[in-house]
């Protein structure tokens, strides 16, 4: 169970964690400086699609695809998929996701939608909800370029030891 301390800072006592994460991003985005940085660059930047909606849900697909692998995982595994992006009703995501079969809860925090997704999921896994996908993705210009999408799956784990709870409890005033 979650512990709070002070007003902002909550300690998740099952130490949820990133067992495997992903981003891919169109053309654009992979001759940028964070070029080596992604796990597949696309050639096009609508992925053949029709429109840069269809490739932001194919996008939103490849990287969470790609997450699970990396952390050995399947969709049936996936108890709550938590995603979100710019277009209307987080279409992107259902649309992408939706092939996938995994429950999806839509987020739209804007710019903060991964770290919502990520914040949400940890206290999700911590109340026992076991494993969850967060993620989001982004489009800064639909005419231009598509952006990077990030997808990560985390679970519990038990790696923190008493020595870093302590010091995150100092820390916190606690």
């Amino acid at each position: 169970m979650a512990e709070r301390l002070g007003k902002y800072t909550i300690i998740l006592n099952s130490h949820p964690s990133v067992t495997g994460f992903a981003a891919v991003v169109g053309k654009t985005e992979g001759e940028g400086p964070l070029k080596d940085e992604f796990d597949f660059v696309f050639e096009d930047d609508t992925l053949g699609e029709a429109s840069f909606e269809k490739a932001e849900s194919a996008l939103q697909k490849e990287a969470v695809t790609r997450a699970l692998s990396k952390a050995g995982k399947t969709p049936d595994e996936v108890d709550f998929s938590l995603a979100g992006d710019l277009l209307n009703q987080c279409i992107g995501s259902s649309f992408g996701l939706r092939s996938l079969n995994m429950p999806f809860i839509g987020l739209y925090g804007a710019c903060s939608t991964m770290a919502l997704s990520l914040g949400l999921a940890s206290m999700l896994v911590d109340c026992g909800a076991a494993l969850l996908l967060g993620g989001t993705s982004v489009q800064a210009s639909a005419r231009i370029r598509r952006t990077a999408h990030s997808h990560l799956a985390a679970h519990r784990h038990g790696g923190r030891g008493k020595r870093s709870r302590e010091k995150a409890k100092r820390q916190a005033g606690g």
